[in-house]
């Protein structure tokens, strides 16, 4: 029998909305926006650790982050309608927001208000899976390998992680990041979902690149990391096996927090849906 750790805690999922109040230069990865618009309109600080899940802006459904050989700057212009999403993990009575709010982002100012609220109890949060379904990965995503940090130490090697999508590894190591955190989603143990994972989920079709990202400029030295985008076509081969469930459970957290390393800064923010004629 499962042991549900998360019975009492909801999932909220706010979609935010920037407008700049005059032309401004963003930051390379801009969910340090996203965090700053969240304590603006809570009033709460933006610590909220692997429980909470702060996106990119988006303009026009596009995310904006700075890949390492773009050159040039991200701006936005004044009064343009910039977009974002923020997931927390919070108790029996969800925090409300204040808004709309001013925001203030190093030389920038903005506005930002809420424009849709949904609060899922955890222990219904789910999402129908098709038998055929795309994952969109929209920013880069950070699957690290268990075990690799220690052939790395001692190294002059930086971490490395998986250049291309590897859905039943993603699906345990969210798995592991929630029983770590006592929040008890699914009911098979992370080994055991990632081999049913492995047999029951066959790629179809695929468009991927690997990504280096500029995070942040630290001391005058880029701090970078490098992932995967694009997008994959599953077919469920099982979906009348019990880890079925638990698949449907990770898909609809995975939808509002993202997967992988550095998922509540932004990345590894995945989207799902059914796919086009062109792919069938």
């Amino acid at each position: 029998m499962p042991v549900w750790w998360g019975w009492g805690l909801l999932a909220l999922t706010a979609l935010l909305e920037v407008y700049p109040l005059r032309d401004a230069i963003l930051p390379p990865f801009t969910s340090k926006v996203t965090r700053t618009a969240f304590a603006a309109l809570w009033g709460l600080e933006p610590s909220l650790g692997r429980r909470g899940s702060f996106s990119v802006l988006f303009r026009e459904g596009r995310p904006l982050y700075r890949r390492l050989d773009s050159g040039g700057v991200l701006t936005a212009r004044a009064g343009e309608r910039l977009t974002a999403r923020v997931s927390m993990l919070c108790g029996e009575e969800p925090p409300l927001p204040r808004e709309p709010a001013r925001v203030v982002f190093g030389g920038a100012e903005f506005e930002a208000r809420v424009s849709q609220i949904e609060v899922v109890r955890l222990e219904e949060l789910r999402v129908d899976v098709p038998r055929k379904f795309v994952l969109r990965f929209l920013t880069p995503t950070l699957l690290p390998v268990p075990g690799r940090g220690k052939l790395l130490r001692g190294t002059p090697m930086r971490r490395r992680y998986r250049l291309v999508p590897d859905l039943p590894l993603a699906l345990r190591l969210l798995a592991y990041d929630l029983k770590l955190q006592g929040v008890g989603l699914v009911e098979a143990t992370p080994f055991q979902l990632f081999r049913w994972a492995y047999r029951a989920l066959a790629e179809l079709d695929y468009r991927v690149r690997p990504e280096t990202v500029l995070y942040t400029v630290r001391d005058g030295k880029p701090s970078v990391e490098r992932g995967f985008t694009g997008y994959v076509l599953y077919e469920l081969l099982d979906p009348l096996s019990s880890h079925a469930g638990d698949l449907a459970r990770l898909l609809a957290f995975m939808l509002r927090f993202g997967v992988g390393k550095s998922r509540s800064i932004g990345f590894g923010h995945v989207t799902m849906e059914p796919p086009p004629r062109s792919l069938l």
